[in-house]
């Protein structure tokens, strides 16, 4: 179901491919869509009859296990393909980051790259 994607050199976080239903809400509205692939730092889901456009503030809740575990992501739309919308998440609750924390440690198989990814998303925070 999930296989990590290749990153060029910019790319900080690892893309995970991943297909599963999840709830793309724009706050005046909202769509069923499906996520393509995600990482610690936001998703790529594909939606249709949603007006989107980078910018907007969304929230993103992406249903794993048929439904009885959800990521949940705010974010904001960073790009949009047709029907394809890019995410950057900016807060997720503990219990989401460590679910995501998890697909991608099952998904990248280097504990070590994990960490990295981890490392460079504390920093980010700037806590």
């Amino acid at each position: 179901m999930a296989e990590s994607l290749s990153h060029g050199a910019a790319r900080r976080f690892s893309r995970i491919a991943f297909s599963c239903p999840a709830l793309l809400d724009l706050k005046v509205a909202r769509a069923e869509c499906l996520v393509r692939d995600v990482s610690l730092k936001g998703a790529l889901v594909e939606v249709d009859g949603l007006a989107v456009k980078p910018g907007d503030l969304c929230a993103l809740a992406i249903r794993l296990d048929a439904g009885d575990v959800v990521i949940r992501m705010d974010g904001e739309v960073v790009h949009v393909h047709g029907t394809r919308v890019g995410i950057k998440a900016d807060e997720m609750d503990l219990e989401s980051v460590e679910h995501l924390r998890r697909l991608v440690e099952v998904n990248l198989g280097d504990e070590e790259i994990l960490h990295r990814e981890l490392a460079a998303l504390v920093a980010e925070r700037d806590w």
